[in-house]
């Protein structure tokens, strides 16, 4: 009797015991609609690991949330421009790959892995363009350059909507001047000023379109936006009259990187994460969902044809001659921006 109750009394106690164990949960710090669900949920049932994604609006606003949570505080991984992770690791706020690097890491293009600082630290995620979205039956005429955006027609009053981001905006506004979009000459810098000021009256708003039917390029509040090549097709899927263009004198070509942040209490869970999404037929359906290209080479067989050859997603060599990614610039180049920005946009 006595051993029966011992049994019964181990079984209670292992019960209470797995009942007890916490659930792990991974935090990733993400723009909003940029995973889709079904890697996730493939990851999660494999690894019996929940994903929960944080969302945040402009790579600046993520700046200004990982200074204000030291680095993270609670969060596991973080996906953002390549740009601003340099500054991360300045800071100390990303963990270098694991001793034995993941498996799948052999599958991403050399051309896209991360040099310098970044080695080691950060995995490419996808590579993108910025373009000008404009609605078709709309515009008094198509929209091929930067200038037409920057110098609009008349009925492109309050119309416009320009991303909120000084490297974005102003970036691509010295570009329209024949400028470097990375260029600190002040001379560069104030005409683009004198621009940025110039097209305010049309612009609606310093913000990022909605991304479904409640868009405002789908509603026709905004008829002309700056906007993510892969955002931009997307929309086309909900309406057919966007059309999305990148003009011949090249544009922001840039890439993103995943990362585990060093605060993170899972790291080995966040490296496979990292590993998982990196397996081709995963890397494909994460670049197919969202219109972007993929950095993983060994996706490309799990990919369209139409989707390799569409230009949109995968730019002509010249227009890819024709544009540049943004390089580090000092805290003191930095702050030039954003306050010719701030003035702007006040």
């Amino acid at each position: 009797m006595l051993i029966r109750a011992c049994i019964i009394a181990l079984c209670l106690l292992g019960q209470t015991a797995l009942a007890a164990e916490p659930e792990t949960v991974l935090r990733l710090f993400i723009w909003e609609d940029y995973f889709p669900d079904t890697v996730l949920q493939s990851f999660e049932a494999k690894h019996g690991i929940r994903v929960e994604q944080v969302y945040y609006e402009t790579d600046e606003l993520k700046n200004e949330t990982l200074v204000n949570t030291q680095g993270g505080e609670g969060m596991d991984l973080i996906v953002g421009s390549r740009a601003s992770f340099r500054e991360y690791v300045s800071n100390d706020w990303l963990s270098p790959y694991p001793h034995a690097v993941p498996e799948n890491f052999r599958h991403i293009a050399q051309r896209w892995l991360p040099e310098g600082e970044l080695r080691n630290v950060s995995v490419p995620y996808l590579w993108g363009t910025v373009g000008i979205a404009y609605r078709a039956d709309k515009v008094p005429a198509p929209l091929t350059t930067w200038q037409d955006i920057f110098r609009p027609a008349e009925a492109l009053r309050q119309k416009i909507m320009m991303i909120n981001d000084s490297r974005d905006t102003l970036g691509l506004a010295l570009k329209s001047l024949g400028y470097s979009i990375n260029s600190t000459d002040p001379k560069a810098l104030k005409e683009a000023e004198k621009l940025l000021l110039a097209q305010r009256p049309y612009v609606k708003s310093y913000s990022y379109p909605e991304l479904d039917e409640t868009s405002q390029l789908v509603t026709g509040e905004i008829w002309a936006s700056l906007l993510y090549n892969g955002d931009a097709i997307a929309l086309k899927e909900v309406n057919n009259y966007i059309e999305f263009v990148i003009p011949d004198s090249g544009t922001n070509l840039w890439i993103d990187d995943i990362a585990v942040l060093k605060k993170s209490a899972h790291q080995q869970e966040a490296w496979a994460f990292i590993n998982f999404i990196n397996e081709p037929e995963n890397a494909a359906l994460i670049a197919s969902y969202l219109y972007y290209a993929t950095p993983n080479q060994g996706a490309t067989k799990h990919l369209d044809k139409s989707f390799l050859k569409d230009q949109r997603i995968y730019p002509s060599q010249a227009t890819l001659e024709n544009s540049e990614f943004f390089k580090p610039l000092s805290p003191l180049q930095n702050k030039q921006r954003n306050d010719i920005f701030l003035k702007v946009t006040k």
